[in-house]
């Protein structure tokens, strides 16, 4: 092998290995929301995906099931795409990461981004639950003075107490109770 051979090889070597090595030192991108990873129901999200300033295609991708869904592409070169989201719900919600291609290779995924949808109305369910602990409570009570009723009702008064009480006949106490509880009396034909 001649010097020149020698020389063309090894810049050759030199040139493919230093190539291979710009491919292969891809950074990590980075991943953001505006205005934050909370976003209010039905409200809007920009998801900006940062890399290299040579990469022409971004990718956003979303966790579903275990493996990562592409959910927009970004065509162009540029440092920084931006994804929108124009109605954040329970669908859209989810850990988010991105990631960039520059000439013939992938960049590895971005750390994940969690976006998390919240409700608008904000409500405090606190006197509602108690409105509801009191009401579920009634028929407790109820029940309560019903035995408590029933037990007292079933006291046995001591002898001097009986015997200052006057026996009922049977129609006599018929009587009584129909007038005690308002009854009609019945017309007989």
């Amino acid at each position: 092998m001649t010097p020149r051979d020698t020389t063309l090889f090894c810049l050759v070597l030199c040139l493919g290995q230093k190539i291979e090595a710009q491919e292969g030192n891809l950074s990590t991108p980075t991943i953001s929301a505006t205005p934050g990873s909370v976003i209010p129901w039905n409200e809007s999200v920009k998801i900006l995906c940062g890399g290299a300033p040579e990469s022409y295609l971004y990718q956003l991708e979303i966790l579903g099931n275990s493996t990562y869904t592409v959910v927009e592409k970004k065509w162009g070169f540029q440092k920084t795409a931006e994804f929108v989201i124009k109605h954040m719900d329970t669908n859209t919600a989810g850990r988010y990461q991105c990631r960039y291609r520059k000439q013939y290779s992938w960049s590895v995924h971005s750390d994940a981004l969690e976006l998390v949808v919240t409700d608008t109305t904000n409500q405090d369910y606190t006197t509602e639950n108690l409105i509801r602990m009191g009401v579920a409570g009634l028929p407790l009570v109820v029940l309560l003075v019903i035995l408590a009723e029933n037990w007292l009702g079933r006291q046995v008064l001591p002898k001097e107490d009986q015997q200052e009480l006057p026996e009922l006949s049977c129609s006599r106490q018929k009587t009584q109770t129909e007038w005690t509880f308002g009854l009609t009396p019945r017309v007989t034909r």
